[in-house]
Order: structure tokens, then sequence, then C-alpha cells
């Protein structure tokens, strides 16, 4: 069983569809599950429940929050079903899960934080649109822009919103953070969701706007960052991230070290001048073809 956060994201698409292939070329069979929003934690853990109860052999999931789903994931662990968590922490010990395979969060966080102090030439507030205070994922990044941007004197982060992984609410966040500071220079949004929401204001007229990075690996944003309403976005491969969970699990089903595949992988940043140099995105294009 592979659970993902939610659905609907083409990152988590692509996610799958990498684990598919790993797993079609092994002999493995997958079946796929995910929580119709990235807060229904409770919903994710009952799928980790049903997983157990349905005698599968083996949990690939990528925790929503931290906490929730650590009993249903001692349940496996229990009953002797290797688990390989992916892209999120979860309050375990490392002897209760098989692997952990995820992307650099906290680099995601310095990358925008540095970009931004470019651009603005090291002075301006700036704000941020988290997904939840509850979030670990989110929580990463968050901390780690906070801390390199409180490396430049005079850039101030002067408010953190959230959006709740929820398109209208992130677009509510970013209007909100405009009224409450006119001189605002420089906003981050952290996940793919309020990510969308800044670009797609930004570029239907709220005015004249504030330098937006974002995290996020979506068409539409690539388009909003070729067409200039997005001035970089930090990326992550969900398909190298799919194989190297797969491989993980291959291993673990077959009795070898599965712990040997966990890693942490590399993000980037990419502006409209550099989009087309990158091979993610190159791949992230040619699989929504």
């Amino acid at each position: 069983m592979v659970i993902t956060p939610t659905g609907g994201l083409e990152y988590w698409e692509n996610f799958d569809h990498a684990v598919e292939a790993t797993a079609e070329a092994g002999g493995i069979h997958v079946e796929l599950a995910a929580p119709q929003s990235e807060t229904d934690y409770t919903e994710q853990a009952q799928m980790v429940e049903n997983a157990i109860s349905g005698h599968l052999q083996g949990i690939i999931v990528s925790p929503a929050h931290q906490l929730v789903l650590a009993s249903s994931l001692e349940q496996a662990e229990q009953a002797r079903i290797p688990v390989v968590v992916v892209g999120a922490p979860v309050v375990l010990s490392a002897k209760d899960f098989a692997a952990f395979v995820d992307w650099d969060e906290a680099e995601a966080g310095r990358l925008a934080a540095r970009r931004i102090v470019a651009l603005l030439g090291g002075k301006g507030k700036v704000g941020m649109i988290g997904v939840s205070p509850t979030m670990e994922r989110s929580s990463l990044i968050e901390k780690a822009f906070a801390e390199e941007i409180a490396r430049t004197p005079d850039v101030k982060l002067v408010s953190v919103k959230y959006g709740l992984s929820d398109w209208a609410r992130g677009r509510q966040a970013v209007l909100d953070l405009l009224a409450e500071y006119s001189d605002i220079k420089g906003i981050f949004t952290t996940d793919e969701f309020s990510t969308h929401a800044a670009a797609y204001a930004f570029g239907r007229g709220v005015r004249e706007h504030p330098v937006l990075i974002g995290v996020s690996e979506e068409l539409n944003e690539l388009g909003e960052l070729k067409a200039g309403h997005l001035d970089a976005l930090v990326i992550s491969d969900p398909m190298e991230l799919g194989a190297r969970a797969m491989q993980a699990m291959q291993a673990a089903l077959e009795g070898g070290d599965a712990s040997a595949y966990s890693s942490q992988l590399p993000v980037y940043i990419v502006d409209k001048h550099t989009i087309t140099e990158n091979p993610i995105v190159s791949r992230l294009m040619q699989s929504g073809r």
C-alpha cells in the first residue's frame, strides 16, 4: 500500500507513477491511497490501519502529520509489516520503520531566503504563507527560511500566515498579508496550494506585486514562472523519491537492509532564465503531456 498526503497534486501523481514502475519491474503489486486533503490526518491514519488489517506485505507512507500516524505505524511494526516513510518525518524511533527517504526541507527554506535577500538587495519586509503550524514538513521549511532571513539585518520577516493546503485559504492569506503590509517587498509560499494562489492573484491584477518565491513542481506554477508571475520556484524530484522508496521496500520484502536506501534528496531553485535547463523540470513537463 502506498499512502500519500493528498490526491490531486501532480507531485504525488508523479511519485505514484515512479513507485508503480519500480514495483512492476520487481514483480510487486501496488495499491494507492490518499486522503482528499493534506489536513485529513485521521483519514490517513485509517488508511494505514486498513493496510494492516488487510494483511498487505508493506506500507510506503508520506505522513501528513508527524504525531497522528505514530501509533498506526507502531501497529505495522508489531505486525512485522515493513514501513518506508517518505517526504516527512514521523515521531518514531528509526528501528520502527524500514527506511526514511525525503527531500531537504531545510535547504528549501534557505534557498528561498537567499534568493529573496538577493532580489531585494538586502533590504525590505517579507512575509511567508505556510501550510499549518502543526505540520512538521512545512515547519522545517519555515524555520530554515526565518533563520536564514535573520542573517540579513535589514530584511525583516514581518508575518507568517497559513493556507491549510487549501487554494481559497491560501489566496486569502496572501491578500491579508498585502492588506496588512502595504510596503511588503517579498513573499515566500511553502506549498503547492499557496504558491498557486499567490501566482494566480499576482497574475490577475492584484497590483505591482512583491517578489514571489514558492515551493511547487506543478505544471501550472512552472507556467506562471515562465510568464513572470513568480520570481523563482524551489523544486525537488518526485520521480526519484518514488523510485528510491520502492527500492527500499523491495529490499525490505527480500529481507535485505532497507535502511541502506534511506537518503535525503537535493532541492533546487529555478527562475525563468534557468527553468529550461533543469532536467527535473524537463521530466515534469514530459510527464504532463
